[in-house]
């Protein structure tokens, strides 16, 4: 049995099961669904409309993000910037893709063959080599 402190009222409890103590487990559970409620019926609203209203604080919020509990839209600045097609990062406006990916792109793609229909006019008179230094008399 591991027993651990709670990080938010000290209590003693058992960590296997739960991240906190049962009495903040259950009051956090109780405001997760006041905020999904709310944002049910208020489903454009930001952040911190979200933390005045439902008087949740922003840690939580984050957390319940991140674990995918909750879904909050971006705000409207957040959502207008431009992205890269491939990796995501901001660009500039009239560009598709970052210069990383760019230059990804361009590194990949294989280099441009010779055409061999003519054959160059001293490949005659140079010795080939094999691995040893040939030297031409």
């Amino acid at each position: 049995m591991a027993l651990a402190n709670c990080p938010r009222c000290g209590a003693l409890f058992n960590k296997i099961s739960l991240d906190c103590c049962r009495a903040c487990h259950e009051e956090e559970e109780s405001l997760l669904k006041d905020t999904q409620t709310y944002l049910r019926s208020h489903r454009n609203a930001p952040v911190f409309e979200v933390m005045l209203h439902v008087e949740v604080p922003q840690w939580m919020l984050e957390k319940w993000i991140q674990e995918k509990r909750i879904q909050i839209v971006k705000p409207e600045e957040e959502m207008s910037k431009l992205r890269c097609q491939y990796c995501g990062r901001e660009i500039q406006p009239g560009m598709t893709m970052c210069k990383t990916c760019q230059l990804r792109k361009l590194s990949e793609k294989p280099p441009k063959e010779k055409s061999e229909s003519a054959p160059a006019p001293d490949a005659d008179l140079k010795p080939k080599r094999s691995g040893m230094h040939v030297k031409v008399r």
